[in-house]
């Protein structure tokens, strides 16, 4: 998703209003401290990780981010165009973003990862001060994952913790294209519907063990959102999800002879992916971010 995120962002691949036009620009560690220094900030502590090659690294090759540690990027969002005065007053942000992969934050049950412990300091310091946290759930069957219990008791010590800093949550269901492979052209169509999306995370919550932790963070007055994304996307022109079913595995679409960045920026546009983290910075709502009044609807309808 991370990957991703800029690309998705300069495509306007989103749920925002087009008249938003957030820009994202990835910046230096240098520059997110002179920048953080002069507006008297002094939150980006972390090394700077290497934006372009984690971008280059998922486009060719798909390769998942380091478990043993946690990296940081910095980025300048911009809005250029119209925002609500309560948010357009406080642009542009200075953001840093925290990655982890899932194991280190939230190891398999009995798994055995090998993560020095000043690492798991650093981690749990990082979550604690962050003012919004994102997690990345593969749309799976939440209710028979191993790792879905250690997920829960996560949640649970950032409800209870005194000393956290979070305003914001965001629950990110990822994988989305896969649910329209069937769908051929018809699949962005449907992708790109709010109310399908709303539906998708509904069932995918129906069984959800965690819930309760994410209401008593609600309650504390975090501010809790869910939303799908899509890192590999659909293909431009054909609208169909961007796998393709000439080739072994899971292969995006590129132009035959044409290799690199290139061959897949013709095809590919991810989808959503911008989605928690703009919410995450703005705390404005898109129209594929949804709160629990609106998951919970239809049970208080009933």
């Amino acid at each position: 998703m991370l990957a991703s995120l800029a690309d998705c962002v300069a495509q306007r691949a989103f749920g925002y209003p087009l008249s938003l036009r957030p820009t994202l620009q990835a910046i230096s560690h240098a520059e997110a401290m002179a920048e953080a220094a002069a507006a008297s900030q002094n939150i980006f502590e972390g090394p700077n990780g290497d934006y372009e090659k984690l971008r280059r690294d998922f486009v060719e090759g798909g390769v998942a981010t380091d478990t043993l540690d946690t990296y940081e990027y910095y980025f300048r969002l911009t809005l250029n165009g119209v925002a609500p005065p309560a948010v357009s007053e406080r642009a542009p942000w200075l953001l840093e973003i925290v990655d982890a992969a899932g194991e280190l934050a939230v190891p398999p049950e009995g798994a055995r990862v090998a993560i020095l412990n000043d690492v798991k300091d650093k981690f749990a310091g990082q979550m604690l001060g962050a003012q919004a946290i994102v997690f990345v759930l593969p749309m799976v069957r939440l209710e028979d994952s191993g790792w879905i219990a250690t997920l829960a008791r996560l949640i649970d010590r950032l409800a209870q913790s005194k000393d956290k800093k979070l305003r914001r949550l965001i629950v990110a269901f990822s994988q989305y294209e896969r649910l329209f492979i069937g769908l051929g052209p018809s699949a962005f169509t449907y992708a790109c519907d709010p109310a399908v999306a709303l539906y998708v995370v509904r069932k995918s919550l129906r069984a959800a063990p965690w819930m309760d932790a994410l209401r008593a963070l609600d309650l504390a007055g975090v501010s809790i959102r869910f939303t799908v994304t899509s890192a590999y996307g659909f293909v431009k022109r054909f609208q169909n999800p961007n796998i393709d079913p000439h080739q072994p595995g899971e292969q995006r679409f590129r132009r035959p002879g044409l290799e690199g960045a290139r061959g897949y920026s013709e095809y590919w546009r991810p989808f959503l992916t911008a989605e928690p983290i703009l919410y995450a910075a703005l705390d404005l709502d898109s129209a594929f971010t949804f709160s629990y009044r609106q998951i919970d609807a239809r049970r208080d309808e009933g």
